[in-house]
């Protein structure tokens, strides 16, 4: 069989590209058919992948990824007498019936995020191409197949889930722990956060629970945000003067993976109380180093987490705050989400999803 992947969309590492590239890694050490990729130049190298044909496209103009997903694809699926193709994002040619999508959450249904009208209008058009014209749906948590289910009235029973897992993490040693600690002037305990500044993220709501903390417990501690700084959805560099907090609050932007495995271990928990997950990645890398975890009691996050976090309302900075409080002054309740947090890795395997996925194309 002849399986092309779906690339196109991808230039950047996020949560999303990280899915993609350990679930397309599993599937195809577990699976002997041919398969085709296609991808745009800017391409992020961890999702260059040996095995298969890779068909780069140069697409430079704003809208060329768009058109060519619709369109130009046609071409190349004939050419290469392809079977099925599978997209790991929803992007995809909208009445093409020969493929799979996944779909990680409905975020853009929840939030207001996007930059203009006709972002908002193609990603619809996705969803429902997705409904009506794909032969099946992978989306990565049970909560996100309920809200796929609820928004868009999909058949429960065309819906996949498949988990994430543990990325791959580079492992560093103390040297290079205290190199990158330097480099970003990061000289006090730290709570860690990660994630772009998206608003369903909650990265205000972290940084106001996180000047409370400082008011009420006068410790000398720093809050490190990692993430790629997107003006188009908030001016951190902004808020964190407006708060007085220029002096407590570190921006990092985008770091690499290295980079961020030390910033992880150095940490003194992650924080990561997000309005709205389809699953929540950062929860099991913390966990895989040792690290405890805060995080919401809504959307996807209980699903990953189980009993393995401390759990906070994101809508009351009281209660985060109150979080940081006892992961700090409470060693024991520190010890037990570590050691909860390792038990709670052994739930999820990319193997396992690979595993789903190959039998899910077998079934179509």
């Amino acid at each position: 069989m002849k399986i092309a992947i779906n690339l196109i969309p991808f230039s950047s590492v996020q949560g999303v590209e990280i899915y993609s590239q350990n679930i397309i890694k599993n599937f195809l050490e577990a699976d002997d058919n041919d398969f085709f990729i296609f991808a745009s130049e800017d391409l992020p190298s961890i999702l260059d992948f040996s095995r298969t044909k890779t068909i780069k496209i140069e697409l430079k103009k704003k809208y060329s990824k768009a058109i060519w997903q619709q369109f130009n694809i046609y071409y190349y699926l004939k050419k290469y007498d392809i079977d099925i193709l599978f997209s790991p994002v929803p992007s995809a040619p909208v009445f093409y019936k020969n493929k799979i999508v996944v779909i990680h959450d409905c975020a853009y249904d929840r939030f207001r995020e996007f930059d203009n009208f006709l972002s908002k209008i193609y990603f619809k058009m996705m969803y429902y191409s997705a409904k009506y014209y794909s032969k099946k749906i992978i989306t990565v948590s049970n909560f996100s197949k309920k809200e796929l289910i609820n928004l868009y009235k999909i058949n429960k029973e065309k819906i996949l889930v498949t988990h994430g897992a543990v990325p791959e993490l580079q492992e560093t040693n103390e040297a290079f722990d205290l190199m990158t600690l330097e480099k970003f002037n990061i000289c006090k305990p730290y709570f860690f956060c990660v994630g772009s500044n998206r608003p369903r993220k909650n990265i205000i709501g972290v940084m106001k629970a996180f000047r409370l903390f400082l008011e009420k417990t006068k410790l000398n501690y720093l809050l490190v945000i990692t993430g790629k700084i997107d003006k188009r959805f908030l001016d951190l560099t902004g808020e964190i003067k407006k708060n007085g907090m220029k002096d407590s609050v570190i921006l990092t932007d985008f770091v690499g993976s290295k980079e961020k495995v030390s910033l992880y271990k150095k940490s003194k928990a992650l924080l990561f109380p997000s309005f709205y997950e389809g699953f929540g990645l950062p929860i099991l890398e913390a966990q895989s180093l040792g690290v405890p975890v805060l995080t919401s009691n809504v959307s996807a996050m209980p699903e990953v987490a189980g009993k393995s976090a401390l759990f906070v309302d994101p809508y009351d900075t009281e209660d985060i705050m109150r979080g940081m409080e006892k992961i700090v002054f409470d060693e024991t309740l520190r010890k037990e989400l570590i050691q909860k947090g390792y038990e709670n890795l052994k739930r999820f395997s990319w193997k396992k999803s690979a595993k789903k996925l190959i039998g899910l194309l077998g079934q179509v």
